[in-house]
């Protein structure tokens, strides 16, 4: 193995030394690991003036007091109070006149604490037996299950109405709580919620009794908040007439859901010891027949709480039994007592009332690293990492040897450095340095800083460093250290964005494009370089990556751009504005993964847009630009967005097409490629021309881009906004050929078809047919402009420098017209969702599906009842010519009859000669087609055609030949009437005279009808 490959520590090791989250530390880890803590120390509960102080300062003072101490160590989370508790316990010994009792936070649970109490050996006597049988017989039999029941049954006890509650002081809000909550957390129905697993009930139980295979963390009380009310509860009705009463006002109150959350939590510390089986006033008991005990046996007693939230539900007990002077007026002695326990800030506030004024002094370990006087420094967080790193290569066996050796005052307070036995130690520490003879390897402090600064940027918290950087950094580099492939790409998004520019970072992947992204993740963490530049030696051996000979912050070189003549350098340009300057690095930093601010945005989107609308080849591609790009189009000017790493998912911010740049933020190249187009932007705009330095490279990168961006709007307009493969054209010629079918268009030819697209009926008539002919036509009239400016935006072009629609892709269009003649119904499925302008083509659709199959059999029914009324009267093969010249020979006879009705005459004469006008023939032979056709879809040509001309026509000059018959046949009768009054012979003669004539016209009248 040689110094490239090198690991000088086994991964078992990295799992077991820098676990944060082990239950609890072994000692000799703990003391190997241990790295002293920063912190002040005030006199005051308050704070008040707070001074620096050391560790040893606090051992010595917490064991000088006479016989009372009392310590809270209060800060954040991870700021190391537990482990400063920790510490203080592996230095205090127990002897036979001292007992040190460690509560620990990892692995207990209440339950715990109470039997550890109970097991001090010296404890012995029936009382203490007592105590423990009774917290045995607490939890022993108790399922998960059970023990949420009981407490949240001693907490419906709690809150409820009970003999010695005082309540002359009760608000009106906690009077009706007192009646009205106990209903809620009796409820079968709401038990439900209130017991449902990781709810305030299953926690709290977990805190009592344990029942749970994980660790639980709370470094704060556990307490009813709104979260764990139930607000959004369905099916009411199934709930109590009470509990329904006080959900009604729980639900719809506000400051009265605060008064209940405030309420519980009041009595959540009586309802927790109750289910330990043990009372409030019998833990302060206890706890004092401890103290006094050992007081008898001269003991004293040092307690180390790593976390006061454990103790919830007994905190307030123990406090007051702790917090007791030895010596004590009227009562038995008490024990010596030191306490010292760890609580967050918060926590600690909430217990101010209760420990003021009887504090021995307070720590706080809230130190700030990034202030003005720094109090830890990174020579301190460098100190405090070598040790693990020292640690992390040490085997088990040896630190247990040396942490006995501590412990007897044998040995050093920290293990030698493991790098004295190592062959590369001298190499290793002048690449990648040392601290206190410990190398910082993989590490350099450049590293451990910029690592820090990402992980741990405020207060110093050392769980996160442990766990975020070193942990972290070894697991990850611990195979890629071993096969030459240091650092590993997952550093990269781990520690965040990059401080290299888009133009450093191109550069390096121009130079070494194989090593790119690890050179990049090096320079970026383990330089201060913004630039490409080299390590020492020894980094670029250990990690495998050959130097590039580049020095650090090399000037670059003039570019120089071609002529036909020769090489010029580019003339010097004028200093770049302070703002330009800061919005070049807010674009370096977009690239690195922070948000691009909207005034950046907005100078790239206006000049973008105009850019792809300009590359675009509109006429080549059979579209028209002003059907898709412009502000109130699919493609818009605000629809050219900038990708913003901190939004999840794209998603389309606006109606349309949208332009979210780079199109594949995923893709680093691509990415980079964008960041430098947009420098390019900025620059341009500043200097309008691309003769600044690295213009060549700028414009080179936008041109790239613009192609990638018009290709891509292209891509979109040709497929459904939606995203799905699919384009609009076949849909909206079946469509349109539809509608001008129902319109009446003529459609004989496929030349007529296509003219009948684009054809819209300006005055349409359809009053005549059918109700759902009539519905299906006025919602397709109305419509048609929108289908057609859709195919026109796809298959049209225009011409010369005329910017309107000129001509048509009939190619585009022919095979749809083709298959819609076959069947006149639609085939073309759409998308489940369509946006914007192509909504018009799912509401068609839908309409077409709806109206069309019932329109088309209703109107066919309308139609053929009139055409059968018209066979009644002329018979099957009518011919119109014949018909008419009967009806003129009868009209002759009945005035040779002298009985012609000359009521309605001068109408008889128009309708004869308007029907004679008419293309009867044409609609006999249509109609006779209807009757034989079976599909409803393809009656569809016949049904359309205007055919209430002839039908009208043909019904008038029948209903007008009836009367003129009714009217002859009546003067006929009124004739014969009057013969009665002549003579008879000459009645005779006018009689025949009449007969011959009526049978004549009969005849005639039978003849039209058949």
């Amino acid at each position: 193995m040689t110094f490239k490959n090198h690991v000088c520590w086994k991964y078992e090791n990295i799992q077991h030394i820098l676990n944060v989250e082990a239950i609890e530390t072994e000692d000799h880890i703990f003391l190997a690991t241990h790295h002293p803590i920063k912190m002040k120390k005030s006199e005051s509960i308050q704070g008040g003036d707070e001074v620096l102080y050391t560790e040893k300062e606090f051992l010595k003072d917490f064991l000088q007091a006479d016989d009372f101490a009392f310590v809270p160590v209060v800060g954040s989370s991870g700021t190391g109070k537990s482990h400063l508790i920790r510490w203080l316990n592996a230095n205090i010994a127990s002897t036979e006149k001292r007992k040190v009792l460690l509560i620990p936070k990892m692995g207990t649970n209440l339950k715990d604490i109470i039997a550890m109490i109970l097991n001090i050996p010296e404890l012995e006597g029936d009382i203490f037996e007592e105590y423990r049988k009774r917290l045995n017989q607490a939890s022993s039999s108790l399922t998960q299950g059970e023990a949420r029941e009981q407490l949240l049954n001693q907490l419906a006890i709690a809150v409820g109405d009970r003999p010695n509650r005082n309540r002359s002081k009760l608000t009106d809000a906690e009077e009706y709580l007192i009646h009205g909550l106990q209903p809620l957390l009796y409820d079968p129905y709401f038990r439900q919620f209130w017991l449902k697993d990781e709810g305030i009930i299953h926690r709290l139980v977990t805190h009592i009794l344990g029942h749970r295979d994980t660790v639980e963390i709370a470094e704060e009380r556990r307490e009813f908040t709104l979260q764990d009310l139930p607000l959004n509860v369905l099916d009411l009705a199934k709930a109590g007439e009470k509990a329904r009463e006080f959900y009604s006002l729980l639900f719809s109150d506000e400051d009265f859901q605060k008064d209940t959350i405030k309420w519980l939590n009041q009595h959540l510390d009586e309802a927790i010891t109750k289910v330990l089986n043990l009372g409030r006033e019998d833990l302060q008991i206890l706890i004092r027949e401890v103290r006094q005990t050992l007081a008898k046996k001269d003991i004293e007693l040092v307690l180390l709480i790593e976390d006061f939230a454990k103790l919830q539900g007994i905190d307030r007990e123990v406090l007051e039994a702790v917090l007791a002077r030895p010596q004590q007026a009227g009562s038995q002695s008490l024990c010596s007592i030191r306490t010292a326990l760890a609580c967050t800030t918060g926590y600690f506030q909430g217990l101010v009332d209760t420990v003021n004024q009887r504090i021995t002094f307070k720590v706080n370990l809230d130190i700030d690293t990034d202030s003005d006087q720094t109090i830890i420094t990174e020579a301190d967080i460098q100190q405090f990492i070598a040790r693990y790193l020292n640690a992390v290569r040490y085997n088990d066996k040896d630190l247990k040897e040396w942490s006995e050796n501590y412990k007897k005052n044998l040995s050093n307070e920290q293990p030698l450095s493991f790098c004295r036995e190592c062959q590369y130690c001298e190499e290793c520490h002048r690449g990648f340095g040392q601290v206190n003879e410990i190398g910082l390897y993989p590490f350099n402090t450049t590293a451990l800083k910029r690592m820090r600064q990402a992980v741990n940027s405020g207060e110093f918290n050392p769980r996160k460093i442990i766990k975020d950087l070193l942990k972290y950094t070894l697991e990850n580099g611990f195979e890629p250290l071993q096969n030459g492939s240091f650092p590993p790409l997952t550093l990269k998004p781990h520690f965040g964005r990059m401080r290299l520019s888009v133009l450093a970072q191109g550069d390096i992947s121009n130079k070494d494009p194989q090593n790119a992204e690890r050179r990049k993740i090096l320079i970026d963490l383990w330089t201060e370089s913004d630039t490409i530049c080299d390590l020492p030696r020894e980094i670029h051996t250990a990690f495998n990556l050959p130097p590039l000979g580049v020095e650090v912050n090399k000037p670059p070189v003039k570019p120089l751009v071609k002529e036909r003549s020769g090489t010029y350098e580019i003339p010097p340009v004028s200093e770049i504005p302070e703002q330009l300057e800061k919005n070049l690095a807010i674009l370096d930093n977009w690239h690195n993964q922070e948000i691009l601010p909207d005034t950046i945005q907005q100078k790239i989107r206006e000049f973008v847009y105009p850019g792809v609308c300009e590359r675009i080849e509109w006429d080549n591609e059979m579209l028209l630009q002003g059907s898709f790009a412009n502000n109130t189009k699919a493609f818009k000017q605000r629809n050219v967005q900038v990708y913003s790493p901190k939004v999840k998912g794209k998603g389309l911010h606006h109606s349309g097409i949208e332009l979210i740049l780079p199109l594949n933020p995923n893709d680093e190249k691509e990415f980079r490629e964008t960041a430098i187009a947009f420098r390019g932007i900025l620059l341009y705009s500043h200097y309008q021309h691309w003769n600044f330095t690295d213009g060549d490279r700028h414009l080179q990168a936008y041109a790239k881009c613009l192609d990638r961006w018009s290709n891509y709007i292209l891509d979109q307009i040709r497929l459904l906004p939606a995203g799905t493969d699919w384009t609009p054209v076949p849909a909206t010629v079946e469509l349109l050929a539809i509608t001008s079918q129902i319109q009446g268009q003529p459609t004989n030819t496929i030349e007529e078809l296509i003219n009948s697209l684009f054809v819209t009926n300006s005055q349409p008539n359809y009053s005549k047919y059918s109700q759902s002919w009539q519905d299906l036509y006025a919602f397709l009239d109305v419509s048609k402009n929108e289908l057609i400016n859709i195919l026109k935006s796809y298959i049209g072009c225009t011409k010369g420098s005329v910017s309107t629609f000129q001509m048509i892709d009939t190619a585009t269009i022919l095979p749809t017209l083709k298959s819609i003649r076959k069947t006149w119904q639609p085939q073309n499925d759409l998308p489940a969702t369509l946006n914007g302008e192509y909504k018009i083509l799912q509401k068609v659709r839908q309409k077409i599906d709806q109206l069309l199959l019932p329109a088309s059999q209703e109107e066919y029914q309308r139609q053929l009842a009139i055409y059968q009324s018209l066979v009644a009267e002329f018979g099957e093969n009518v011919k119109k010519k014949e018909v008419i010249s009967k009806v003129k020979e009868a009209m002759q006879k009945a005035k040779d009859a002298g009985v012609f009705s000359q009521v309605n005459a001068d109408d008889l004469e128009k309708v004869i000669t308007q029907f004679d006008k008419t293309n009867f023939d044409i609609y006999v032979n249509s109609m006779k087609k209807i009757e034989l056709e079976k599909d409803p879809y393809k009656l569809l040509p016949y049904l359309s055609q205007d055919h209430n001309k002839p039908m009208t026509n043909a019904e008038e000059f029948i209903k007008k030949c009836r009367n003129f018959l009714d009217g002859s046949l009546i003067n006929v009768q009124n004739n014969m009437q009057k013969l009665t009054e002549t003579e008879e012979e000459s009645r005779e003669i006018i009689r025949q005279s009449i007969h011959n004539n009526l049978i004549g016209l009969q005849d005639l009248l039978k003849e039209i009808r058949e």
